[in-house]
C-alpha cells in the first residue's frame, strides 16, 4: 500500500485561491489601505492552505476582512463590501473544507463530486445571505451610513469564529480518540 498524503485537496484550494483573490479585489477597489491588508491576508491565507494549517487560513480571512471592513469605512458604497466579505467568508469555508478533506482522504481520493457540492453550497448560501442584507440595507437602510453595515458585518463575522473553533476543538477532540 502507498502512503496516504494528508494535504489540502488540489480543486478546493485552487477555488479558494480564486475566491480570496476576487475578495482582496473588491475590497481594495476603493480604498489602499483595504487593498493593503487585503493582499497581506490573502498571502497569509494562501500560505496556510498550502501548508494545510486551518489557524493560518483563520489569520489570513482575518486579516483580509479587515481589509473588507477599512473598504467598508471608506467607500460610500456598500455593494463592494458585501461581494469582498461573502467572497472572504467562501473562501474560508473552502479553505476549512479542503483542509479537512485531505486530513481524512488523502490527496489522492477522487473527491470531484464532493468538492462540486461544497463550492456550489457554500456560494448559494453567500450569495443568498449577501443578497438578503443587500435587500435589508436598501430597503431599511433609510439613509443609514455604510458604517452601520461594517459592524452588522463584523457582527456576523464572530459569530462564524465563533462556530469554526468550536469545530476546531471538536476535531482535535476526535484526532485524540483515535
Amino acid at each position: 500500500m502507498s502512503e496516504i498524503t494528508r494535504r489540502p485537496a488540489v480543486r478546493s484550494s485552487v477555488a479558494a485561491g480564486a475566491v480570496v483573490l476576487v475578495a482582496v479585489l473588491a475590497a481594495g477597489s476603493g480604498s489602499t489601505s483595504a487593498l493593503g491588508f487585503g493582499a497581506v491576508g490573502g498571502l497569509v491565507f494562501a500560505g496556510g492552505l498550502a501548508i494545510g494549517r486551518h489557524r493560518a487560513v483563520d489569520a489570513g480571512a482575518l486579516a483580509l476582512f479587515f481589509g473588507v471592513v477599512a473598504g467598508g469605512l471608506e467607500v460610500p458604497t456598500v455593494e463592494a463590501t458585501i461581494v469582498a466579505t461573502v467572497a472572504t467568508v467562501v473562501a474560508w469555508d473552502l479553505a476549512h473544507g479542503a483542509i479537512a478533506l485531505g486530513d481524512q482522504l488523502g490527496r489522492e481520493a477522487d473527491t470531484r463530486r464532493l468538492e462540486g457540492i461544497r463550492a456550489v453550497s457554500s456560494l448559494l448560501v453567500g450569495l443568498l445571505s449577501g443578497t438578503a442584507g443587500y435587500a435589508t440595507y436598501v430597503l431599511g437602510g433609510g439613509g443609514q451610513p455604510v458604517a452601520a453595515v461594517v459592524l452588522l458585518l463584523i457582527a456576523a463575522v464572530l459569530i462564524v469564529v465563533g462556530f469554526g473553533g468550536r469545530r476546531a476543538r471538536s476535531n482535535r477532540r476526535l484526532r485524540t480518540r483515535h
